[in-house]
């Protein structure tokens, strides 16, 4: 039996991970004897020089009320111990190390697909670990919704809901920018919820002629008009659209010219096609003030919520379920995720396999996505 385990978040905060950081916390003790050692800053703290200063101890006292916190008590890091520059350093055999010397057995964590791709990766050199879906984006497989999801979804839509009213107010169109690089759960959802007149997703390419088409008519039809877009809404370099909005637009030809920053995974930094938008919608539709389009991005502000109920209650079943695989079953190798109603597992490899939006047009288009009539090229 396990008897010392971490405890690691890795990758962008959000609703839900204490709930499963207490519930693991709780099952692990009472039912298992096992002691718990949080680790600050997940993979970069685990391969820390000073690693004592990134530890915390945690047992069933210590976790009490912790279900309702935001974020997360053990912080959070991008490292990624496995760039081929950190393997060559020796980072993996440093973190097994360092593990090694706290008397750890395993490790239970959070984490999204670069979480879970390292976990994966640790697994493989002989160290148990167990680790359940979170992000708001909800692009993992293996789990019907991932920790956080739920409380983005809610706070989001109050959020668009209360921007539409202060469009339909003063006759205005209304552009609220949400996270979602490759996957548009999150844009699509709260779209919906808040009853948006159009929706863009980063699975179906903008043909930005007739998404200025779309939204003007919408406009002359009623003088005002509500957008949600995702971050990784996928728009063409050549679209004639963009290339007038560059000429005549300072902040259009630089942002576009802009090289988004890549994280450790190799993944962009995006933020701002809201922006790219707001001008390209005023020179096509002939406004005479840019302040005729407003521009919100939730961007973070969905990340550091208080979680609602149904992410408490997942985290909670979550952190029990990962606890029983790993110290009661002794199984390691796998994400934890919830399928109808039911808690059960997949491999990593399962989980890996990106999830994206996958319904057909004529369902989208009846929810407010905007299709374009033909494909193309993506940014």
């Amino acid at each position: 039996m396990a008897r010392k385990i971490a405890l690691i978040t890795g990758g962008g905060d959000c609703p839900g991970i204490n709930a499963f950081l207490a519930s693991a916390v709780r099952r692990g003790n009472r039912e298992y004897g096992t002691e718990f050692i949080g680790v600050r800053n997940a993979f970069a703290g685990l391969a820390a020089d000073n690693l004592d200063n990134h530890l915390l101890s945690l047992d069933t006292e210590k976790v009490i009320g912790l279900e309702n916190r935001s974020s997360t008590i053990l912080e959070s890091s991008r490292f990624n111990p496995f760039t081929i520059e950190n393997e060559a350093i020796g980072y993996p055999e440093k973190i097994l190390a360092n593990l090694k010397r706290i008397g750890v057995d395993g490790i239970l964590g959070t984490g999204g697909n670069d979480t879970i791709l390292s976990a994966m990766r640790l697994e493989k050199r002989g160290f148990p670990t167990v680790m359940a879906p979170k992000s708001i984006d909800n692009d993992v497989s293996g789990t019907d919704v991932m920790l956080g999801f739920r409380t983005a979804i809610f706070f989001g839509a109050q959020a668009a809901r209360s921007t539409a009213d202060s469009a339909r107010a003063h006759r205005r169109i209304s552009l609220v920018e949400v996270m979602g690089r490759h996957a548009g759960w999150l844009a699509l959802e709260i779209g919906v919820a808040s009853g948006a007149d159009l929706i863009t997703i980063p699975e179906r390419p903008v043909n930005l002629g007739e998404f200025c088409t779309e939204v003007g008519r919408l406009y002359s039809d009623r003088q005002y008009v509500n957008l949600v877009v995702a971050e990784g809404t996928s728009i063409a370099c050549s679209d004639p659209v963009i290339l007038r909005a560059q000429k005549e637009s300072d902040v259009v030809r630089s942002l576009m010219e802009e090289t988004p920053e890549l994280d450790t995974f190799g993944n962009p930094k995006l933020g701002g096609i809201s922006q790219i938008l707001r001008r390209v919608l005023r020179i096509e539709l002939g406004l005479k003030k840019i302040e005729e389009i407003r521009t919100t991005d939730l961007g973070f502000t969905l990340r550091g919520l208080a979680p609602a109920a149904d992410d408490i209650i997942l985290g909670i079943r979550f952190g029990i379920r990962a606890a029983d695989i790993l110290l009661g079953e002794k199984r390691s190798g796998v994400m934890v995720g919830i399928h109808g109603l039911e808690i059960g597992e997949v491999p990593y490899e399962q989980a890996l396999i990106p999830k994206t939006v996958n319904r057909s047009d004529r369902e989208l288009q009846a929810l407010g996505v905007f299709i374009s009539s033909g494909c193309v090229n993506q940014m």
